[in-house]
């Protein structure tokens, strides 16, 4: 037998539209009519559309709550779950074909690759309207689209695909580049980072043309640089792909462009803790890439609120969060330790707060801190500390961002594997409630995740793909 994949886009042209924020299109006629020509006739339905994928991507099923805060940090055994009642329980146990999980599963497939038909569609449409562009909004737009492209298909790969290591040849998933309904052969792990790449490779060209970081803009889409796929995401994504498919040298030259491009400043102490009663603890100075999420805080106060009854929230234990802080040796004085936690509730246990509004004061602007991040500038730091052929800047590198959350330095005269170690623990650290650890351990094929008792099979790296979008065909 053999598998094929197929998908099914009969859809995709209406799903196009959800989620824009057009209401001029409602005036002409009903959202899921409004054909291509009314949708890419000008500039602003180029923006309208890209503007449909990012809240496509800042929907629940993805960046919103599975893909990072979710499902994906429950298969990293970030929260404890162990009630067998707890809607994540069979989550945490692997259990991916029960019925409480596998449509989030299938969810997180099925809507990265709806979002990524939208591109498609855009970047059929958007040589030939060339003309309708002003300034150098042709080369930032179409960028963006080939970026987010290469961007949610290296996200399912991760996820759907195999263990990297020893299986960069073995079957992966399909890439699409076309708008159609024609059904697309899987290809390798490897074809499918180097497809990543020659994607982001054209994205770079593109979004050079305005390397800026903006905070506003006299085009209200361009208005904050880091809410979108911008030169310095795409430069960190090829970083985290090339660190991926064990492309060390480029990993690293990537990741230090970003580093020495002294862009994305380091949060400040005073700021996470409280600046003029909103507390920046999704550290936004760093993000070179976030989405915007609109229910921000309803999804937080779902999942991450205990008011009454804890038995369904997602958090952990105090013992589990002073082990991973490491608070018995120096780490009470992590800045994420300090402000990423709060007592909440009759039972007084302590909470994740990286996504809470409640403290945040009335006259603050709630919507510059609705952001849920997906590459960090920290994730630079520890992508060039693992690729680096020198120890002593491993250290260094490491050092820098110890010092910008309040740690104290290590010790230069640490050994190899000591260092390795200290940068696991800052993965498990800096990344919670972001969706990133789980896919550290599947790249590094660890046959332990902490929190977990019987040994890892690769079986628990790889998500099931939909049983609808597969097809057995006897040769």
């Amino acid at each position: 037998m053999k598998l094929k994949n197929k998908y099914l886009f009969f859809f995709l042209l209406a799903c196009s539209l959800y989620g824009t924020a057009c209401t001029k299109w409602l005036d002409i006629r009903p959202k899921t009519e409004v054909s291509e020509i009314v949708l890419f006739e000008n500039e602003q339905g180029f923006k309208d559309a890209m503007t449909g994928v990012y809240t496509q991507m800042a929907s629940r099923n993805l960046y919103g709550q599975e893909a990072t805060m979710g499902l994906m940090e429950v298969l990293a055994q970030n929260y404890d779950v162990d009630l067998n009642t707890h809607i994540y329980y069979e989550a945490g146990n692997y259990n991916y074909l029960n019925l409480m999980t596998r449509p989030k599963i299938d969810a997180i497939w099925s809507s990265s690759y709806k979002a990524i038909a939208n591109l498609n569609n855009l970047l059929k449409q958007i040589d030939q309207k060339q003309n309708v562009f002003s300034g150098v909004n042709y080369q930032i737009i179409k960028g963006e689209a080939l970026a987010l492209r290469a961007f949610l298909h290296f996200d399912l790969l991760r996820a759907f695909g195999p263990v990297p290591v020893g299986n960069m040849d073995a079957e992966a998933i399909p890439y699409r580049r076309e708008f159609d309904m024609n059904i697309k052969p899987s290809l390798s792990l490897r074809q499918v980072t180097d497809e990543c790449i020659n994607d982001l490779n054209a994205a770079g060209k593109l979004l050079a043309a305005d390397k800026n970081v903006y905070y506003g803009h006299s085009d209200v889409y361009r208005a904050f640089t880091r809410n979108h796929m911008n030169y310095w995401a795409v430069t960190g994504l090829m970083a985290r792909i090339y660190l991926y498919r064990g492309d060390k040298v480029l990993a690293y030259q990537k990741a230090k462009e970003v580093i020495d491009a002294k862009l994305f400043p380091f949060i400040n102490s005073s700021a996470i803790s409280n600046s003029n009663s909103a507390p920046d603890r999704i550290f936004s100075t760093e993000h070179l890439f976030a989405v915007y999420v609109a229910n921000l805080r309803d999804i937080n106060d779902e999942l991450f609120r205990a008011t009454v009854d804890a038995s369904d929230i997602l958090t952990n234990t105090t013992d589990f969060i002073n082990s991973r802080f490491e608070t018995g040796s120096g780490g009470s004085t992590d800045y994420r330790y300090l402000n990423l936690w709060k007592t909440d509730g009759p039972t007084a246990i302590k909470f994740p707060v990286k996504y809470r509004f409640d403290d945040i004061g009335s006259n603050a602007n709630i919507t510059t801190i609705k952001r849920v991040p997906l590459i960090r500038l920290s994730e630079m730091y520890y992508i060039c500390a693992e690729t680096s052929n020198d120890k002593d800047e491993k250290i260094d590198l490491l050092n820098e961002v110890r010092t910008n959350r309040g740690l104290h330095v290590l010790s230069k005269t640490l050994t190899g594997d000591a260092v390795e170690n200290e940068l696991f623990k800052e993965y498990k650290k800096e990344f919670y409630q972001e969706g990133q650890l789980f896919y550290y351990y599947k790249r590094k094929n660890k046959l332990k995740i902490d929190g977990y008792g019987p040994e890892v099979t690769s079986k628990i790296y790889v998500l099931p793909v939909p049983d609808d979008e597969i097809e057995y065909v006897t040769e």
